[in-house]
């Protein structure tokens, strides 16, 4: 009997292994505006993190031993926020049955209309979080009961098509995000990763006039710059003569002054 069970132990020792190293990363946010800290009279600025996936074990436990759904933790967030970041859609749909709050306050930093804002990865609102990692049927079910269809900027800089479609469908602002610095203009556009969601947002009334200078604030080689040119002229956002004179006059295709010989 005990030899049957030494093969028995090892092979769930094994398995446990296997299961502990293929589970899921932590999904964490790293905040955009920095935060002041003091260390010995030096200050310091860190830009902060949200580990959703922990923080919404955490909620899971204490909702369970009876904490109100709506309660808020790091960064004026609750539950809800991290079950859609994580993409639970099981819990979220529990906390939307308990009662949870889908537009709370820090949802609702919104600029105030007229004046141009970049979030920068800061939204922190359960659609935007959502849509940053692609958790397209969580932000389904958020739209579908009621949330505040923010995040455009989030799917763009992100990627998802999908979630882009989602939040236009649901009334999103395709304008999200587009500001003005040092008299340019940035469109949404301008934060387009792909030719799908580039195209989709040239077909839905967003400005195509990207600046020149916008590769050089995406990317810092040759070989990611030539991704956008493509991409900007299988879509028409630029000609081959602009193609052309953005190769010959940014920085990125300068060659290096050669290094001094040594004496």
């Amino acid at each position: 009997m005990v030899r049957h069970l030494v093969p028995l132990v090892a092979l769930l020792t094994l398995s446990a292994c296997v299961w502990q190293n293929t589970q899921p990363a932590d999904v964490i946010t790293t905040l955009s505006t920095p935060v002041i800290e003091h260390n010995n009279g030096v200050v310091e600025l860190c830009h902060p993190q949200i580990n959703h996936s922990a923080l919404l074990r955490e909620f899971k436990r204490n909702i369970a031993d009876g904490l109100p759904v709506n309660t808020t933790g790091a960064h004026g967030l609750p539950a809800v926020a991290h079950a859609a970041a994580v993409g639970d859609v099981a819990y979220l749909t529990e906390l939307i049955a308990r009662g949870a709050e889908l537009n709370y306050a820090a949802a609702l930093n919104r600029p105030e209309p007229g004046n141009s804002c970049l979030f920068s990865g800061d939204d922190l609102s359960a659609t935007a979080l959502a849509a940053r990692y692609g958790q397209t049927e969580a932000l389904r079910l958020l739209l579908r009961h009621g949330a505040r269809p923010y995040g455009v900027e989030m799917a763009i800089i992100h990627d998802h098509l999908d979630c882009l479609q989602l939040l236009h469908a649901a009334g999103a602002d395709l304008h999200e995000g587009e500001y003005t610095t040092d008299d340019v203009f940035y469109p949404a556009t301008c934060n387009a990763r792909s030719e799908g969601v580039l195209r989709f947002l040239i077909d839905h009334g967003v400005s195509s006039e990207i600046p020149f200078n916008n590769i050089g604030q995406l990317c810092n080689d040759v070989p990611a710059a030539e991704r956008y040119l493509t991409m900007y002229r299988n879509t028409g956002v630029w000609t081959p003569q602009q193609i052309e004179e953005f190769r010959r006059t940014s920085p990125l295709y300068r060659s290096p002054a050669p290094s001094p010989t040594p004496p």
